[in-house]
C-alpha cells in the first residue's frame, strides 16, 4: 500500500465524508485531555488533517488567539478542508516533515500512524517538532479480526491501514 490511495483519490472514493462525522467526538476527547492536563496550546498542528474538521472543532474550544495548521498529503482532502480555513486555521498540502520546520505547542496525530510504513521512524522525527504530542490510534486488532481476517483486509482496502494495534501494543 502506498501513498497513492490518498493522492490519487481512492481514499475519497471509499470514504466520501473523509470521516468528518467522527470529528466532534475526537475533538471533545482532545479538549478533555488538554483541560485535564492544564495544557493551553497557542500553536497546534495536525499531521494528516484530512478534511480539517477536527481542527475546526478544536478551534471553537481553544483560546481565540490560537493558531492551527493542518498538513495533509491528499489533494482531495485539502480541497475539502479549504471551506474550514480562516485567519487562524490554515491547511497545507504536503508532508509535514518535508514541508515545515515550525515548532508547535501541540502536535496531533489522529488516526495517522497506522497508515505509515515506518511509523516508529516518523514518531522519532516528529518528537523534536513540538512540546506535546497527542495520538489517537484505532484498535483494530482482536482475536475475532485475526480469526476472520476479512475485517482486517476490509480496513486495509477501505482506509489503508498498514499496521494494527491493540491496547497493549
Amino acid at each position: 500500500m502506498s501513498e497513492n490511495i490518498y493522492t490519487q483519490g481512492a481514499y475519497l472514493e471509499h470514504n466520501p465524508t473523509w470521516h468528518i462525522e467522527d470529528s466532534p467526538w475526537k475533538a471533545r476527547h482532545i479538549i478533555e485531555i488538554l483541560r485535564r492536563n492544564k495544557i493551553r496550546p497557542r500553536t497546534v498542528v495536525e499531521i494528516g488533517s484530512g478534511a480539517g474538521e477536527i481542527l475546526r472543532q478544536l478551534q471553537l474550544s481553544l483560546d481565540a488567539e490560537a493558531q492551527l495548521v493542518g498538513y495533509e498529503v491528499s489533494p482531495q482532502a485539502i480541497a475539502l478542508s479549504q471551506a474550514r480555513a480562516n485567519q487562524a486555521l490554515r491547511f497545507v498540502q504536503g508532508d509535514f516533515l518535508s514541508a515545515s520546520t515550525e515548532y508547535f505547542d501541540l502536535v496531533l496525530m489522529i488516526d495517522l500512524i497506522e497508515h505509515l510504513e515506518d511509523y516508529l521512524g516518523f514518531l522519532r522525527a516528529v518528537r523534536p517538532r513540538g512540546e506535546y504530542k497527542l495520538l489517537h490510534i484505532p484498535l483494530d486488532l482482536s482475536v475475532q479480526t485475526v480469526l476472520r481476517m476479512e475485517p482486517i483486509l476490509r480496513v486495509r482496502r477501505q482506509v489503508g491501514h498498514l499496521h494494527y494495534f491493540t491496547k497493549e501494543l
